[in-house]
């Protein structure tokens, strides 16, 4: 789906309801289905936070039991986790703390405290950053909670799993040296930490970090696979709660730094407008760069698309074109199949470091693809061939998001949602971003 529905609306219309403590008014909830609303909160992470109003109105009462079920169950399922994965944090954190190994929780185990209600914000993990020379401890710590290991030093983070509940990322860096300019304002970041009153181990940011690390993380997947309206009212939500104590020159500062200003401040812009008052879409008057940014967002759900991620990356190719030619999809395919030494480093670190293997890493490289990962391969093959009949097809593009450029996409959710900040530019200059990746279920992730 690459069009924003009236469902997405009214999910924006009962978010903006439950972040404001208001009732939603009827008639906007008129004639939805409350069964594709489902489907698209859960997609986005928002089903209890709508649920929390939406149970409350006679639409719902009047819903089939077996929806109202679906709906009641998916706000309890949210609220009954992140019971749990708070109670299990503290424990980690406990030993964390005993063995003196430096930590720091991570983005939503502190964002979800800052909303109206316990709950209301969903979490599927926790992220826990902590000191990289400890991992083997730290996985003994995990194992002995009788935790699986999912991925240990395959790259900045290591993951463990106890189904059906508990899933965290230990991480030993902010960000893979993929998106050079984040890896380097953030590679000595302990340094900048503040000490937790009470603690000898644990460190927080100063609000300013925080708000800036939060804004950076998510343009690292808007700018990738896309990320879903869930990071607009965490944008909003941390305005509400950090815009009083903040120093506003310093964060400017630090935004600009990154290279993602225009990307905070537009998001900001968004979400103040969407949800600083709780009104339908159609009474909040978007402009034309907002309605295409918001699409984006809607259409992206919580973790992204396969689509947005293989537009993104041709775009890095196209340079100044207007449209997607075919030496542009030939450098794209040549990169793919042909990844380099860096995109090794923390993939493939034998390659890495034995570099005259590159040859035979391709010729594995591309029967893997081919024998192993051929649905996946038939379905980015699938998606440039797609580009090219609807740039054929198209005489009159649609109006791109700005004034004067062309969209070089099939639909507006292709269009570029913003220029290209410092690190993505340096990022789509390396390696790391020309290999075919694996998308782990909770997190973009390189894969083999």
């Amino acid at each position: 789906m690459n069009t924003m529905t009236g469902v997405h609306e009214c999910l924006l219309y009962l978010m903006a309801c439950a972040l404001q403590n208001v009732p939603a008014k009827e008639e906007a909830l008129t004639g939805v289905d409350l069964k594709r609303l489902l489907a698209t909160a859960q997609s986005h992470f928002t089903a209890s936070m709508a649920c929390m109003v939406l149970e409350k109105t006679d639409v719902f009462s009047r819903a089939d039991e077996t929806t109202r079920k679906q709906w009641l169950e998916a706000k309890n399922k949210a609220i009954r986790k992140n019971m749990l994965l708070d109670a299990e944090r503290k424990a980690i954190l406990h030993q964390l703390e005993a063995e003196q190994i430096w930590h720091m929780p991570l983005k939503g185990s502190i964002l979800k405290d800052w909303y109206p209600k316990p709950g209301m914000r969903e979490m599927a993990d926790n992220d826990i950053l902590f000191d990289p020379a400890k991992r083997e401890r730290v996985r003994d710590i995990f194992l002995s909670r009788g935790y699986k290991t999912v991925f240990f030093q395959e790259g900045i983070h290591d993951e463990y799993e106890k189904p059906p509940i508990y899933h965290f990322e230990m991480h030993v860096s902010l960000f893979s040296q993929y998106y050079s300019e984040l890896f380097e304002q953030y590679a000595n970041i302990k340094e900048k930490l503040l000490p937790v009153d009470g603690t000898a181990y644990q460190f927080a940011f100063s609000p300013e970090d925080f708000y800036v690390f939060v804004l950076a993380h998510a343009y690292k997947h808007y700018s990738a696979r896309g990320t879903g309206v869930r990071t607009l009212a965490d944008i909003y939500v941390m305005n509400r709660r950090l815009g009083g104590v903040m120093n506003p020159s310093e964060t400017a500062q630090k935004l600009v730094r990154l290279g993602i200003a225009e990307y905070e401040q537009r998001s900001r812009a968004l979400a103040e407008k969407l949800f600083s008052v709780a009104r339908p879409l159609s009474e909040i008057g978007l402009t034309q760069d907002e309605a295409a940014m918001l699409q984006y967002y809607c259409t992206s759900s919580a973790y992204g698309t396969t689509d947005n991620f293989f537009a993104n990356q041709l775009r890095q190719f196209q340079g100044a074109s207007a449209s997607v030619t075919r030496w542009t999809k030939i450098k794209y395919c040549c990169a793919r199949l042909f990844p380099g030494r860096s995109f090794c480093k923390e993939v493939y670190p034998f390659v890495y470091k034995h570099p005259w293997l590159l040859p035979f890493f391709w010729v594995w490289r591309i029967v893997d693809r081919v024998v192993i990962h051929g649905k996946r391969l038939k379905k980015e093959f699938a998606f440039l061939k797609n580009i090219k009949a609807k740039n054929r097809a198209k005489r009159n593009p649609p109006s791109p998001v700005r004034r004067g450029c062309e969209a070089p996409f099939p639909s507006a959710a292709f269009e570029k949602p913003l220029p290209r900040c410092k690190y993505r530019a340096k990022a789509a200059e390396s390696e790391a971003f020309l290999a075919l990746f694996r998308i782990h279920p909770m997190q973009s992730r390189p894969y083999q």
